[in-house]
């Protein structure tokens, strides 16, 4: 048999909807998770090696399954793809998709095809498992919610029985089995290795994480105000606000991070004589500045934009946060060409729900 190299299918959630799934839902990370107590199966689509006579290695997956539950992995690999059934050529991915087609048919197919099953297991060697396809029934018995995940096939599945000499690989079935158990264990050290750059990504790094990012750039996060969203979005932004810290720019564009709504800005020393005189509509000192937002009042978001903007704003200036509601007063923050309104007369009813606000009045007839 040719050498093929070393290659890893990592079954992700468009192949896993591709196939007959009975009791199964597919993640978006690619899990598979069951509903309801009873058989759960999934009859996957067959992988394709694109080689002849390709000696399949190893399968391996995750889960976590109940105390009562069992998982049962049965495959089989062929060099064809198709099987004659009544009189009539069909192809094995048609027949195993075919919900018509009874699980007792499909299992008597992968039995004369030489197929391979296992119970109770995480990780199976596919010895004797030849061919150019490689089909997989997984199955799931128990109650309870059981999850499937990480379900990889690896082509060879044994890297240090290959490094021996030929006469060591030839009708030695027990030393195979022996050092499979270590190359696997190396597999998935080289996996881990190979997905470090991932912990380093904000878009991909777990969760945990993300906080031990913030400190790393000088960022003081409440786990508390935010979703792991929320951070990720802050943390792309970090340097370049850290960059600019004390500035206007960097208050401006930590609220945007936050708010979809318009942001306006005043800073009080900025305004005219005329305007200053006005109390304390703005501040008290030159340093004081105001974030108007252009929404109703949202007292969490209001707690989380004072947490960043009091890591960003000027030393010794102080800030005052406003929403904008749709229709303010004449005492308040009011303006004709944001949140300012004419209203007009209109008659109501009590009686649809409505209740009297300061923009409601009785009228005698």
């Amino acid at each position: 048999m040719a050498d093929y190299g070393i290659r890893t299918y990592r079954l992700s959630a468009p192949r896993l909807k591709r196939g007959l799934l009975e009791g199964f839902t597919v993640l978006e990370d690619g899990a598979l998770q069951t509903q309801g107590g009873g058989v759960h199966s999934a009859f996957l689509t067959g992988l394709d090696s694109a080689q002849a006579d390709c000696q399949w290695g190893r399968l391996s997956l995750r889960c976590r399954l109940g105390a009562e539950s069992m998982l049962t992995i049965r495959c089989f690999a062929s060099d064809q793809d198709s099987v004659v059934r009544g009189g009539e050529v069909v192809q094995i991915d048609d027949f195993l998709l075919d919900p018509s087609v009874p699980p007792r048919e499909k299992e008597r197919l992968f039995t004369l095809a030489g197929g391979m099953e296992r119970s109770g297991v995480q990780d199976v060697l596919l010895s004797g498992q030849t061919g150019r396809w490689l089909w997989l029934w997984l199955e799931v018995t128990g109650a309870g919610e059981e999850t499937l995940e990480n379900i990889r096939v690896y082509v060879p599945g044994d890297h240090f029985f290959r490094t021996f000499p030929q006469v060591y690989q030839t009708d030695n079935d027990f030393l195979q089995r022996y050092l499979s158990i270590f190359s696997a264990m190396y597999q998935e050290f080289q996996e881990e290795i190979n997905d470090l750059p991932k912990l380093l990504d904000v878009d991909t790094a777990p969760e945990a994480l993300l906080p031990m990012f913030a400190r790393w750039l000088g960022l003081e996060i409440d786990e508390g105000l935010f979703s792991s969203q929320e951070l990720r979005r802050l943390l792309k932004q970090a340097p370049e606000l850290m960059a600019r810290k004390g500035t206007k720019w960097a208050v401006e564009k930590v609220v945007k991070l936050f708010v979809e709504e318009p942001v306006y800005i005043v800073e009080r020393n900025l305004l005219t004589a005329d305007k200053r005189d006005g109390g304390d509509l703005y501040g008290a000192t030159p340093y004081d500045f105001t974030v108007m937002i252009g929404g109703r009042m949202d007292e969490k978001l209001r707690l989380r934009l004072k947490f960043l903007i009091d890591q960003f704003r000027p030393a010794r200036s102080r800030c005052r946060i406003v929403f904008l509601e749709e229709c303010g007063g004449l005492d308040a923050f009011t303006y004709l060409d944001i949140n300012g309104e004419v209203l007009q007369n209109a008659p109501g009813s009590l009686d649809d729900g409505k209740a009297l606000t300061g923009m409601t009045y009785l009228q005698s007839p």
